[in-house]
């Protein structure tokens, strides 16, 4: 019997994991079927929503200098938080510092170009649903500062805040940035203030090509379509099997 109920378990278990591959795949059905309805457009002329090809160039504020790194960028976002230093059940921060570089990048086609919406950039951290799969522009550097491990924090940290900092603690310094020259591919939507993201459905940013996109999403709907029927079949066979023989043997 003890057998017989595990089994049931995991037979639910099974289904449970069927439906969340189903849910996963029926999102990238979505996001392929608003790719292909959505051809590209050129950035001159383009409006509402888009899909564009272009490469990333300086904002209206020329070349920027990322702090932590010193990199050349077209645009950067700096955030320093105060954390414990060990893992605990304590998870609060504060986060003490977070500059952006004074202008959006530009996304350029020989059409023109527009202004982008930091949240295409960092929509990791900003945009929540639905999920970029797809590589995206950005390059990260981070610096952890501890008071028995120090390391030499930029210019733009205060050094107050270093010297205050209490061993139970730590900074960490989070550069995201985006260099000039890399070709991307986004779909959003293009209004007076530049390329901004969909009012609902995919917003892409991503070093990927579309054709590129639309292969990951297809081979992707693909693997999930065979994870549903195998985890489907298996979670049926063994919660069927085992109930009937809970029933048999009550």
């Amino acid at each position: 019997m003890v057998v017989a109920m595990v089994a049931f378990c995991a037979g639910g278990i099974l289904v449970g994991g069927a439906v969340i591959f189903l849910l996963l795949m029926l999102g990238d059905l979505r996001a392929l079927w608003t790719l292909r309805r959505t051809p590209v457009a050129p950035l001159g002329t383009a409006r509402g929503r888009v899909a564009c090809e272009g490469s990333i160039e300086y904002g209206p504020d020329g070349p920027q200098i990322a702090p932590a790194s010193g990199e050349d960028c077209a645009w950067y976002r700096v955030t320093l938080v105060r954390e414990p230093s060990r893992a605990s059940s304590d998870d609060s921060h504060d986060v003490l510092l977070e500059i952006t570089s004074p202008s959006p990048p530009c996304l350029a086609d020989p059409s023109g170009r527009v202004p982008i919406d930091p949240r295409l950039l960092d929509q990791g951290r900003t945009l929540h649903a639905p999920a970029q799969s797809e590589p995206g522009a950005l390059i990260t550097t981070d610096l952890e500062h501890r008071v028995d491990h120090p390391v030499r924090m930029p210019h733009i940290v205060p050094p107050d805040v270093v010297r205050d900092l209490r061993p139970s603690e730590r900074l960490r310094l989070t550069e995201v940035r985006v260099p000039s020259g890399v070709p991307v591919f986004a779909l959003g939507r293009i209004t007076a203030a530049g390329l901004t993201p969909s009012l609902a459905g995919l917003s892409l940013l991503t070093t990927d090509t579309r054709a590129q996109v639309i292969t990951t999403r297809r081979e992707s709907i693909g693997m999930g379509g065979t994870l549903v029927i195998w985890f489907g079949l298996a979670g049926l066979i063994l919660a069927t099997g085992s109930a009937a023989w809970l029933l048999t043997t009550a």
